[in-house]
């Protein structure tokens, strides 16, 4: 078959991702990444874009990018993206010839970000969806190409008495010097995104009749109270499970794991306990450990990380979607979560985050759902965010239980490594409920405020005496 357009074929990826001995009391990452293509397309390629890491998470320095063994300068790409380059070829890439790109960098972890990456002679992990270059196919039609490779490993360098997760089959592990190479097979059609989490970590495994949760602590974890997490946290990802559909087509293990600094509360008070995403697991900071794994908000704060392994990374939502796609699918899942553990409890969920969408829009009011490039404030982002939950809600209700669950599932099975917005929401609950949902769109995603119908019928929460549901207070 002839190719229509210009185009590349992404043909295997090679991560190595590796404690940096030599950084500031072994607080950095050296990260390398070895990409293989083959040009596809009707025509030679004269550059190609992507999307490196960048961002207040966390700063790469001493990037370096070489092709076909040839240092080359990435050239900014986009007035808008900061993190959009173009990679020149000279010479031009050439119809069905290969090229090798290798970009390596040190990441230094701030703490101004997400809390998406972190290092420290006790522990590291990076769980960021956008960590790695993410190529992009060329403009035109009929092209080809995108950021997904064919195939892929990872290796994790690290001491010997780390414990490590990330995604793959686990391969032969080998030396390097006195630290270990473990190495992962990764299947991109089925395996999620690179991540990794490593330290020296104490590991209790409670195993329930909803599953087995395994907690990886820096001290150790009060039995109890594990126990106590471990049937609430298994419950609740059944129900996403449920609700959304299988995360991967592997058996996804759930992990709560303690960070090895404090994660930020960027949406809640200074000094709140944080907490970070990775596919079936959540980090927690010290903060919200000493406070306990039982406690109520302690629990919704891993819930809300648990639904990112949906929406964050086994679908990525596009930049301008991450409020609606992201933050608010995230805050939806405490719903979802909520719903398992009665009808009762749904209203009472939803009846406390329209409490905290009011308390939020006294600091600033919420915007449209669909962010600009230029961003929110994080104020902004705080009732935008709670308000993308919301509009979940209004869509449950609307088009049904099972009509929404459908729709989600069947963006997860057919855009699964792929971004998604707006766009593909709409068309997929469209086609579950036979429902035309221009108007409800263009208000909920256009207009500040919660329509008058839907503050009536969840002004206030059905009463369960002795029972009082504890206030989330952060959203990512």
């Amino acid at each position: 078959m002839q190719p229509l357009g210009p185009g590349f074929r992404f043909v295997d990826r090679q991560t190595e991702i590796r404690a940096a001995a030599e950084a500031p009391h072994g607080a950095g990452l050296h990260v390398r990444v070895v990409d293989r293509f083959d040009n596809a397309g009707n025509r030679p390629l004269r550059s190609m874009e992507v999307r490196l890491p960048d961002g207040p998470t966390f700063g790469p320095q001493n990037l370096r990018v070489t092709i076909d063994g040839r240092e080359v300068m990435p050239q900014r790409a986009s007035d808008t993206d900061r993190r959009l380059m173009r990679a020149p070829f000279d010479p031009v890439w050439e119809q069905h010839q290969p090229r090798e790109i290798v970009t390596e960098w040190d990441l230094m972890p701030e703490s101004a970000g997400r809390g998406t990456v972190a290092a420290s002679p006790l522990a590291f992990y990076i769980a960021d969806e956008t960590a790695l270059p993410l190529w992009q196919a060329p403009s035109g039609v009929f092209v080809k190409g995108g950021p997904n490779p064919m195939d892929a490993s990872l290796t994790v360098v690290a001491p010997p008495d780390f414990r490590v997760l990330a995604p793959g089959q686990p391969l032969k592990p080998g030396a390097v010097g006195n630290l270990v190479a473990r190495r992962f097979k990764i299947r991109p059609s089925e395996d999620f995104l690179p991540y990794v989490v490593a330290g020296r970590y104490l590991e209790q495994k409670i195993r329930g009749p909803q599953g087995e949760v395994s907690f990886w602590t820096l001290q150790p974890l009060d039995r109890q109270q594990a126990q106590n997490a471990a049937a609430r946290l298994a419950s609740s990802l059944r129900n996403y499970t449920d609700f959304f559909g299988p995360a991967s087509k592997s058996k996804t293990a759930l992990f709560i794991v303690e960070g090895p600094d404090d994660l930020p509360a960027e949406f809640s008070e200074a000094g709140d306990a944080g907490g970070a995403s990775f596919p079936g697991g959540a980090l927690l900071d010290r903060r919200a450990l000493a406070q306990g794994v039982a406690n109520e908000s302690i629990l919704e704060l891993a819930e809300y990380e648990l639904a990112r392994t949906w929406f964050g990374w086994r679908v990525r939502p596009r930049p301008e979607a991450q409020i609606l796609m992201g933050r608010g699918m995230g805050l939806f899942g405490l719903i979802v979560a909520a719903e398992g553990r009665g009808p009762d409890e749904r209203h009472r969920m939803v009846a406390l985050l329209l409490d905290r969408y009011d308390e939020s829009r006294r600091i600033a009011t919420d915007r449209q759902l669909p962010e600009p490039p230029v961003g929110y404030s994080r104020a902004e982002r705080i009732s935008t965010g709670y308000r993308a939950a919301l509009f979940f809600v209004a869509l449950e209700d609307l088009c049904g239980r099972d009509n929404l669950r459908a729709a989600f599932q069947q963006i997860v099975r057919a855009r699964a490594g792929d971004e998604v917005a707006d766009e593909e929401l709409r068309a997929a609950v469209e086609a579950a409920s036979q429902r035309d949902l221009a108007e409800m769109f263009r208000t909920w995603l256009n207009r500040p405020g919660i329509p008058d119908d839907f503050r009536a019928r969840y002004r206030t929460p059905p009463s369960t005496p002795g029972r009082q549901l504890h206030r989330f207070r952060r959203i990512a």
